[in-house]
């Protein structure tokens, strides 16, 4: 009995120790099994958030096969686009699929590398939210065929409304240098940056262009062009290089006034420059006139605000007629004046000082103010007609506006092409110092 007993209780023993094993072993296989299914599922979960809709910003639900693609290639509409600020594009893309393959055609994915800048919708709709440069990217599912496309985007601008050359045509010597300011209109939107132009030449080889400022490299005729970046407007003048021109500048002192406009006719018949060297209590009163000399592409200097003789007034009295003009022109043509002609050509430490401009003499003084005679006027003006001067009329005497006139096509038939004075330094090869008076002599020009 007794050893019946202690049999038992070993067989009993022997059993709870196998179910136990036995529950081990289903724990262990559960435990396995619920690792392989955690991975897959994570796995799975992992790509869909890696492969989102980057349009819609939902996760693609096509997990079938992730790492394959029927794609073979992508390509956009464009490899770089500009839009404006707030403004909408399209990009297009074009697919092409595996003919052999018997997986079916997926869509493509859109993103944007920098949201803050452009995004895209699934449709490749690309919107504009702030300036700067951004790519926009096209893809398949698996990640493994994309396209992308530059996208700038600029900050609005006031657009151009009409641009023309004042001159229709120029003469200018081989291996000089002049300066083209085209007539711009802007519309209203001032708080915007001026919208850019583009400059180019119909042959380099003759004649080169560069922000406005021409080079003569050979003899020939050329059309230099001007055209406004994103507006499509356009404006070009004729160049004809040569060889034997002559260059002249002519100013004008104490306007504008009433033979104003009579003046700026006959220069923009000629298809000539000159130099306004205007008061600037006559500002306002002539603005219409001042408007015109400005948008004709002329020079404007100021002549200071009344007129005063600048070696007898107090430093005070120099810096506001010095100022004052400046800031009454500006009011007018939005631009301050590129010269200072001191009146009566005085001028001492403290107006160098205030000027802020290079100062202008004259090398030739017809005294027109003087000779009230058309006849005198003219015949002075080609008797010391050379190259390189710099002659000094005014435009408030109606006997020096119809001397001039006179004078006008003679000059131009004797070879002669009227400048502006900076742009005679520049043809010269002279520089302009802010502050320093230049005398215009011609051995100081030429």
């Amino acid at each position: 009995m007794i050893y019946y007993k202690t049999e038992r209780k070993t067989e009993r023993k022997t059993e709870r120790k196998m179910k136990m094993q036995k529950k081990k072993i289903i724990c262990h296989v559960l435990v396995f099994v619920m690792f392989i299914c955690i991975g897959y599922y994570s796995s799975v979960n992992i790509h869909n958030i890696l492969h989102a809709d980057e349009g819609t910003g939902t996760p693609s639900t096509d997990v079938s096969n992730p790492t394959i693609s029927a794609i073979t290639s992508i390509k956009l509409s464009e490899k770089s686009i500009s839009i404006t600020q707030s403004k909408k594009g399209i990009l297009k893309a074009t697919i092409k699929y595996d003919k052999n393959t018997s997986l079916p055609k997926e869509t493509v994915l859109w993103k944007s590398n920098n949201t803050s800048v452009a995004t895209v919708n699934k449709k490749g709709i690309v919107k504009a939210i702030n300036s700067g440069t951004t790519y926009i990217i096209c893809m398949s599912k698996s990640g493994d065929v994309k396209a992308r496309c530059k996208v700038v985007v600029r900050a609005p601008y006031n657009k151009i409304k009409s641009i023309k050359f004042t001159q229709k045509e120029i003469k200018i010597n081989v291996y000089n240098k002049r300066t083209l300011v085209p007539s711009i209109q802007y519309g209203p939107n001032t708080k915007y940056k001026k919208e850019p132009v583009v400059w180019s030449s119909t042959d380099n080889k003759i004649l080169t262009v560069k922000n406005g400022t021409i080079k003569a490299k050979q003899k020939g005729t050329v059309y230099v062009k001007v055209k406004s970046k994103y507006t499509n407007k356009t404006a070009k003048c004729k160049v004809t290089v040569t060889k034997k021109l002559k260059y002249i500048a002519f100013t004008f002192d104490d306007g504008p006034g009433d033979y104003t406009d009579k003046l700026l006719n006959a220069l923009e018949k000629n298809h000539s420059k000159a130099t306004f060297f205007v008061l600037g209590n006559r500002a306002k009163v002539y603005q219409k006139q001042l408007k015109r000399e400005f948008h004709l592409g002329m020079e404007i200097g100021s002549h200071t605000w009344s007129h005063q003789n600048l070696n007898a007034i107090s430093k005070k009295q120099i810096k506001s007629e010095i100022f004052k003009a400046r800031d009454a022109i500006k009011s007018v043509t939005g631009q301050k004046p590129t010269l200072l002609r001191p009146p009566y050509g005085n001028y001492n430490p403290t107006v160098s000082k205030n000027a802020g401009v290079p100062m202008i003499y004259w090398s030739v003084d017809t005294e027109d103010w003087k000779h009230r005679d058309a006849k005198y006027i003219c015949n002075y003006i080609m008797s010391h007609a050379h190259d390189g001067e710099i002659i000094l009329l005014h435009d408030i005497h109606p006997t020096s506006v119809d001397g001039f006139i006179k004078a006008l096509p003679k000059l131009r038939k004797k070879g002669f092409e009227l400048v502006t004075v900076s742009d005679l330094y520049s043809i010269k090869g002279k520089k302009l110092k802010n502050g320093v008076m230049h005398f215009g002599d011609r051995k100081s020009v030429v």
